[in-house]
């Protein structure tokens, strides 16, 4: 059965919050040494964080990077070079969004993932992206991803295909969960810092998450 479940947490991170999920669910594990396949992972970043958490870890991105650790140099959309339900975990973050096939994406997100697939998506009605909007016409000051620019082609592989709000996402996250046998968890996230105070104030008014929240984590836990 599906479950719906929503949570809010701060971090320093987007990685810190992921290291304590995973945390969560590898704490019982103590025969088995799983695995872990993070796509979109650019630097590894993800990698220093779990490290303590004993996982196997293997990178998947568009290029190879300046340390020459990029386990897979793949194309998403070109469909992952990777056996089904090959990874205990894999973990897409700030990446579907670039998909032209956000749907296809996720498939093969799913396709290799043996229990858990965590996707996160930014939040674009963020009320200091609306502010940016309003004042200025575009998203500029805070990313280039929708600027028309000559030369186009050039920035194709950075650019988000699509405009990710909160409860868009989280219906399709949940209508994506029930159609592919998984339980789901969403989890709205803020990151420390100078605008937790913003953060704090308009959850104590009640205003709507599309607001306040940067961005929407969803853990899928695949129904055997």
């Amino acid at each position: 059965m599906q479950s719906t479940k929503k949570a809010y947490a701060t971090k320093n991170s987007k990685f810190e919050l992921i290291r304590e999920i995973l945390a969560g669910k590898t704490s019982t594990e103590t025969q088995t040494k799983m695995s872990l396949l993070d796509v979109g992972c650019r630097n590894c970043q993800l990698k220093k964080y779990v490290s303590e958490l004993g996982l196997g870890y293997s990178g998947v991105d568009l290029f190879q990077n300046s340390d020459n650790s990029v386990d897979f140099v793949s194309n998403l959309e070109d469909g992952l070079p990777i056996s089904d339900q090959a990874y205990d975990f894999v973990v897409s973050l700030d990446v579907v969004e670039h998909l032209n096939d956000f749907e296809y994406g996720l498939l093969e997100l799913a396709r290799v993932t043996k229990q858990y697939l965590i996707i996160m998506l930014p939040n674009m009605a963020y009320a200091p992206m609306r502010k940016e909007f309003l004042l200025t016409g575009s998203f500029s000051g805070l990313t280039d991803k929708y600027d028309l620019t000559y030369g186009l082609a050039n920035k194709e592989v950075d650019r988000h295909r699509w405009l990710t709000v909160i409860p868009q996402m989280d219906e399709y996250l949940s209508e994506f969960a029930k159609n592919n046998s998984f339980d789901l968890e969403t989890i709205w996230f803020s990151p420390t810092g100078k605008r937790l105070l913003f953060v704090n104030l308009a959850k104590s008014l009640s205003l709507p998450p599309s607001l306040w929240v940067t961005a929407s984590l969803y853990v899928l836990r695949r129904v055997v």
